[in-house]
């Protein structure tokens, strides 16, 4: 392009200083991020209600040698749990069983629980120990909380957050070293292509070029920002020195960089810092205390 655009300067020579408000707000503002967090959100709220009623510890206390003593029934409840059923069909009733039992003459008592006819108070039961953790113990054939270790597939939903957040940080990550990097290009529009409109918005395929160190680079995408393609000023490119092929139009990241007038990243405002924050915060408090909940328990 023979015109340069005053909004697009010269950048500083790489490496650029990033400023930390940029990174964060990369990492955590943009829309794919954002998802990931509201789903790690909301996924929490099954975790509240299921995951500290789950006997996950089961899984690691109760392996190896176990002794099993006798022992007495001392109190039934039923529990607001069930298991089974279906949605015209309650499930059987967890029972709450609390028993007493004797090691080495003295009286231990315990809890365990299971979708099972409720026992009459002072009949037999059979308490497994283990040897290397005798604090621990539970009725044969229950368990120590509501639900078994299979209720931990909850953990599938929040994995898939975690998946989407590894996602939006690879692309953030890739954003990032080309505004620390990245060497400027005007770019020009070649063709712009109606393809559909969906969901209310127009869809298009986008061919432009722009030249680098002497050559012409063309490229297409998909796109529904025609006007970003419709300026006449062009297109403002950041562009990967080693291989121009890997190159974005600033106008199009979820978060756009900010240069001054000699090519210096700029920080991000403090409200866009705050913003992009909310949802990460309440995601770490929410976990950690879940997680401080589970542990204690």
């Amino acid at each position: 392009m023979s015109t340069a655009r005053p909004d697009w300067p010269k950048l500083a020579p790489a490496p650029r200083h990033l400023p930390f408000s940029h990174a964060f707000v990369s990492h955590f503002g943009n829309p794919l991020m954002q998802a990931a967090c509201l789903f790690l959100l909301f996924a929490l709220m099954p975790f509240w209600a299921v995951m500290p009623n789950v006997d996950v510890t089961s899984a690691w206390r109760f392996r190896g040698e176990l002794d099993v003593l006798p022992g007495r029934v001392v109190a039934v409840e039923a529990t607001s749990f069930s298991e089974g059923g279906s949605k015209r069909r309650r499930g059987t009733t967890i029972q709450r069983i609390e028993y007493a039992f004797e090691v080495q003459g003295v009286e231990q008592r315990g809890t365990s629980f299971g979708a099972v006819a409720p026992p009459q108070v002072g009949a037999s039961v059979e308490v497994e120990v283990p040897r290397t953790a005798p604090e621990f113990s539970r009725i044969r054939g229950l368990r120590s909380a509501p639900y078994g270790p299979a209720a931990a597939l909850f953990l599938l939903l929040p994995l898939m957050g975690v998946v989407l957040a590894s996602v939006a940080i690879v692309q953030s990550r890739r954003w990032l070293r080309l505004a620390a990097s990245g060497r400027s290009a005007l770019g020009r529009t070649l063709e712009l292509k109606f393809l559909r409109r969906h969901k209310r918005r127009d869809h298009y395929t986008a061919r432009y070029e722009f030249e680098f160190d002497g050559a012409k680079v063309s490229s297409e995408r998909k796109t529904t920002n025609a006007a970003l393609y419709e300026d006449a000023r062009g297109l403002r490119v950041l562009v990967d020195a080693r291989d121009p092929k890997r190159h974005q139009l600033i106008d199009e990241l979820p978060v756009v960089p900010q240069f001054d007038s000699v090519g210096r990243l700029q920080p991000q405002a403090t409200r866009k810092v705050l913003l992009a924050a909310i949802l990460p915060t309440l995601i770490l408090v929410g976990y950690c205390a879940l997680g401080i909940v589970l542990l204690v328990g």
